[in-house]
């Protein structure tokens, strides 16, 4: 049994991208002879960065994570994130002369811009630094990896995702229809996800003031939820769902939008697609790598656009499109990447 030592700075009960994926990765494990031993925030006394509470900061020295890391004495590590823990680790490897491996799950440069203004060629500068010593770098698409070997990343390694199809599926819900929409005349458009500035959440909200034919349905938390609940009174806000009750709001919705500029893979477009539901989104890293253009969606520079497109593809073919994505092969890459310490 191979023993995986995975550092992330991100871990339940967060809800986020890196979190499902590591989740799944680590319920498909034990079949392949790997164990996950996992270094997270919620180990430590930790306090919430500033505007931005469901993100945990670690209060921990680097003399801990080495202790932590020589108990645990794993046969591979992988550091997943670029925060206080993965510097630590990084540390620790590079002091010790230990191979490790990373992933890029988060665009860190544009989204602290959207947030901060910080300059995206500052951190791009520290984030190349902390991928540089790493063995192998998995990235979640074609497009990603084309655009970090532009800046000088190397030892990029193309990686997947994959969809728990037990749970996302077909599951039409008339009761739910119903619920959002009584009078059973409008398309039902979704939103999946954190409501934050770096998901740019305001350009889907704002479509529901351009049409009478959608109810606009947000499924997700996070903190621009009050301030837009009040500023667009149409839009309705159903807070977090999970598994099969969320599996059901894709179902039956007619569309799902996918408005961020700025991520590195979906997971929603899959899980949407999963379901049977197109997916409407801008022509950006991730959806370009995804949505396959009148099949199973559309993307556009415009978005509204890119609905009325997606809506006229059939979900027959919606659930064909995306048989590949396959959570066994996401993590076969995976292990295959790995560096033994020995």
């Amino acid at each position: 049994m191979k023993k995986v030592l995975l550092v992330s700075d991100t871990w339940t009960p967060q809800v986020n991208g890196v979190v499902t994926t590591w989740k799944n990765l680590i319920s498909h494990s034990k079949r392949q002879g790997v164990t996950f031993v996992i270094i997270h925030p919620f180990l430590f006394k930790s306090f919430a960065w500033p505007f931005y509470k469901e993100i945990r900061l670690p209060l921990v020295s680097y003399k801990t994570i080495e202790n932590k890391i020589n108990n645990i004495n794993p046969d591979y590590i992988h550091i997943a994130t670029e925060g206080i823990l993965g510097w630590h680790a990084r540390k620790y490897c590079n002091k010790e002369g230990i191979p490790f491996t990373t992933s890029y799950h988060t665009k860190f440069p544009e989204f602290l811009w959207s947030l901060y203004k910080i300059p995206k060629f500052i951190t791009y500068k520290v984030i190349k630094k902390f991928h540089s010593s790493s063995s192998k770098i998995l990235v979640n698409t074609p497009t990603m990896k084309k655009d970090l070997n532009s800046k000088g990343f190397n030892n990029l390694i193309k990686w997947t995702r994959g969809i728990d199809r037990n749970i996302f599926k077909p599951s039409f819900d008339l009761t739910l229809r119903k619920e959002i929409d009584p009078e059973n005349n409008k398309k039902i458009i979704l939103y999946v996800g954190r409501i934050s500035k770096e998901k740019n959440i305001s350009s889907f909200c704002k479509l529901s003031n351009k049409s009478n034919n959608y109810k606009f349905v947000i499924v997700g938390d996070g903190p621009l939820k009050t301030k837009l609940e009040k500023k667009f009174p149409k839009v309705i806000f159903a807070g977090y769902k999970f598994g099969e009750e969320l599996s059901r709001y894709y179902s039956t919705a007619d569309c799902c939008v996918f408005p961020s500029l700025n991520d590195t893979f979906g997971n929603t477009i899959i899980e949407s697609m999963a379901c049977g539901t197109p997916v409407a989104a801008y022509p950006v890293n991730g959806p370009v790598d995804i949505i396959k253009k009148t099949m199973s969606g559309f993307f556009d520079h415009d978005l509204n656009l890119a609905i009325t497109e997606a809506l006229k593809c059939k979900r027959e073919n919606v659930l064909k499109s995306i048989e590949k994505y396959n959570w066994d092969i996401c993590l076969k890459i995976f292990t295959n990447s790995l560096v033994s310490k020995n």
